[in-house]
């Protein structure tokens, strides 16, 4: 790295990182991940093949509904997140907008609504987690099944309380999490992520991404979905590469995956 340039320091959000959040997240299983959160919707009755997809991202949780057969409506805070899934599917750009999913606009009904990849742990306050909720009770078909992950205390412990640095294809991310080892249920962390993209010139820019989430014990999440008109089915513990129990540790595992659905 001869030379950086200060052309994009400061902290941005995901607008900064949609072009370049593929090749951070190349890792992660979607794929399985999906087809995980499917089957055991599925066990819990879910049969209908409207989907909507809350924080959307760049799509990629998308796709792999779209694979499956699914009329999938995706939504995002991230004007260039949703830029970047557009691109991913041209026939289907006008399925892709901009939204907060604590202002979930009026979309119809669907028989899937998700929310994975820690959207949820970017609410910071019991009202956004009621404000959420009561939007994806409105958008529930009868039936209909709500699948969202959270991040664990596990995962609050470690990932936001380390640094790491990763390299590829021109691109360099270093992850500085601010959090500790003694990360207490309900409390926030953050964290930053600096890309240095080497540019045709051959100089490099700094793309700083900042981020803070809360973390949701399970009393608070339940009651919010109460509060909402929506009844928890199900809680699944994660580990890498999509792996599910049945049995949601905070302590061993990286996420708590929560199934709901309407109370009435």
């Amino acid at each position: 790295m001869a030379l950086i340039s200060a052309a994009e320091t400061r902290p941005d959000g995901y607008d900064g990182l949609a072009p370049f959040y593929d090749q951070f997240t190349a890792a992660y299983a979607y794929e399985p991940w999906i087809a995980a959160i499917e089957g055991r919707a599925k066990s819990l009755g879910l049969s209908g093949k409207r989907a909507l997809d809350l924080g959307c991202g760049t799509g990629n949780s998308t796709l792999p509904l779209i694979a499956r057969g699914y009329s999938v409506v995706g939504c995002d805070i991230s004007e260039r997140m949703v830029e970047q899934a557009r691109r991913k599917v041209p026939d289907l750009a006008s399925s892709f907008f901009v939204a907060d999913m604590r202002e979930l606009p009026p979309l119809g009904e669907f028989d899937l609504v998700l929310c994975i990849d820690d959207g949820i742990n970017h609410l910071l306050s019991d009202s956004e987690l009621e404000d959420a909720f009561a939007g994806v009770a409105r958008a529930l078909a009868p039936g209909g099944v709500f699948a969202f992950d959270v991040n664990s205390l596990l995962t609050f412990r470690t990932s936001f309380a380390e640094t790491f640095v990763s390299e590829g294809d021109g691109r360099l991310f270093c992850w500085r999490g601010a959090g500790s080892a003694e990360f207490q249920p309900g409390e926030m962390a953050s964290a930053s992520l600096d890309v240095f993209a080497e540019r045709d010139d051959g100089l490099w820019e700094r793309h700083t991404t900042q981020t803070i989430e809360r973390h949701h014990p399970r009393q608070a999440i339940t009651a919010a979905l109460e509060q909402s008109g929506l009844g928890c089915c199900a809680i699944l513990g994660q580990h890498r590469g999509a792996r599910l129990e049945d049995a949601a540790d905070e302590n061993r595992h990286i996420k708590l995956l929560y199934f709901a659905k309407r109370l009435h």
